[in-house]
């Protein structure tokens, strides 16, 4: 960066000059003096071209920083707010009615300053009151532990005309009424002490993704022959309904029932992300090319899902575990390979998810595992109960290889990106901050604003610095700083 500034100072002192030689050349009454010039260019060098460029390349790192994760959780308490509605009160849904006659003064009276009376000047307006169609609307939320939702807000009850606040006004029907059915199927389960899985997209930074010269990044020579034959997913990036996320991808495999593998894996995640920070994704595949170069393929594939140019913030992040799962006859997995979000860490849980789920029946149940959730309550220093959520765990082969349940060895340990929290594993990347530049398009932008502001300090050294004034047909100098009797 030191270089590119002084650039941007030298093209700024070059503009300096050229000015000051033309105004001097053509005699204007407009002027920068060597003081002046002088001052300024310590002002350009020192100020404005070093703190402007440097402002605009640290908001530049940050933003190639910042990418997206998925966070997972899972559901705490369904909430029914009912609202008492009133005339011009607190619901939504209202109509015009009650008319009523305001008085509106146009212009006070007022006696003018030859002493004319001026009479008031008003007129009467029609008003109305804001009545509600119902007695009552009802707002439906979730909190969850990755915060609340709200589901419907404002809703007309159930059978709204049994609810009328007018018999005589009709409710309208385009209106939503009554509970939703996402509302009433998340506090079944969170009443049975089942809370269901959720998942959110969150910010994060990642040196590595945003470090081109990262040795780290991964690199593939195969993307380009995989996309064309479209054995390449896009990774998962979207919310739907909203805290529901789709991470089980199919290449060339139909399963019976998709959204039982969706559901079964976001129960899993769930407890991941609660209790070890983590967010599974599973590619099931069956196809022979596949099969045959199976470790060039995971390499294209998190080569791929990694590349900012591809999915811009939506790369796959940090904290994912990617699981490759083939199968031949679509019944039993035949082979499998895994890798992380990260370059480095959990060499054995990868190895063993490699050796350990050949012959897995091809189920959720069977490689997934059934995980759900339940409540408990924990007790700090000051006797204060809190609702928290953990994971019971099933049998699936995954299921127990991510926490260690049969050998904690393959239990999965997040690699830290920074390496600050005393719980981190790893020494973090915080020094390829270094390596951050901008690209070529930001320092061209920087440039131009740099400069730009630069030219500000020449422009109030013409408009409010010392300059030579016209007077009696000769001249006179005035200055900022007070008149200085030199006449010329």
């Amino acid at each position: 960066m030191p270089l590119y500034v002084i650039l941007v100072i030298v093209a700024a002192l070059l503009a300096g000059c050229v000015i000051k030689y033309f105004l001097d050349k053509t005699k204007n009454i407009y002027e920068i003096t060597k003081k002046e010039f002088i001052v300024g260019s310590v002002i350009i060098s020192l100020v404005t071209a070093p703190i402007t460029i440097f402002a605009g390349w640290s908001f530049a790192k940050a933003n190639n920083l910042s990418f997206n994760e998925y966070w997972n959780g899972y559901e705490k308490t369904a909430q029914w707010e009912i609202t008492t509605c009133s005339r011009d009160g607190p619901c939504v849904h209202e109509y015009s009615c009650d008319p009523y006659l305001v008085h509106v003064i146009d212009s006070y009276a007022y006696t003018d300053s030859d002493g004319n009376y001026h009479p008031e000047i008003s007129h009467w307006e029609t008003h109305y009151h804001d009545c509600p169609y119902t007695t009552e609307e009802w707002t439906f939320t979730i909190d969850t532990t990755l915060g609340s939702y709200t589901v419907a807000a404002n809703n007309l009850p159930t059978n709204p005309d049994s609810h009328r606040w007018d018999d005589w006004v009709a409710v309208p029907t385009n209106i939503s009424s009554g509970i939703p059915s996402f509302w009433a199927a998340a506090k079944q389960r969170i009443d049975s002490g089942k809370p269901g899985p959720v998942t959110k997209r969150m910010q994060y930074d990642n040196y590595i993704l945003a470090s081109d010269k990262s040795i780290l990044n991964q690199y593939s020579d195969k993307i380009e022959q995989y996309t064309k034959d479209k054995l390449l997913p896009d990774v998962a990036n979207s919310v739907h309904e909203f805290y529901y996320a789709d991470k089980v991808y199919f290449v060339g495999y139909e399963p019976i029932d998709k959204k039982f593998w969706q559901t079964t894996l976001m129960y899993l995640n769930a407890a991941l992300g609660t209790e070890l920070q983590g967010d599974l994704h599973i590619v099931i595949v069956q196809n022979a090319k596949i099969s045959a170069e199976k470790d060039a393929y995971i390499t294209a594939l998190k080569a791929y899902w990694s590349d900012p140019k591809v999915f811009g913030d939506d790369t796959v992040s940090k904290n994912a575990i990617i699981v490759v799962v083939g199968t031949e006859d679509g019944q039993t997995v035949s082979w499998a390979r895994a890798t992380t979000g990260m370059p480095l860490g959990n060499e054995y849980m990868l190895n063993q998810i490699q050796n350990k789920l050949p012959g897995t029946a091809l189920t959720p149940e069977a490689l997934i595992g059934i995980v759900n959730g339940e409540f408990y309550t924990t007790v700090n220093d000051k006797n204060e109960t809190k609702l928290k959520v953990r994971g019971l765990h099933g049998n699936g082969i995954l299921n127990r290889l991510l926490w260690g349940l049969d050998d904690t060895q393959t239990k999965f340990k997040r690699v830290s990106m920074t390496g600050n929290n005393a719980d981190d594993n790893g020494s973090g990347f915080l020094y390829l901050a270094d390596e951050l530049e901008p690209s070529d398009g930001e320092k061209i932008l920087f440039a131009i604003i740099g400069f730009g502001v630069s030219m500000l300090v020449w422009a109030g050294a013409i408009l409010y610095g010392e300059r030579i004034q016209k007077f009696t047909g000769r001249f006179r100098r005035n200055s900022i700083f007070g008149d200085q009797n030199t006449w010329r």
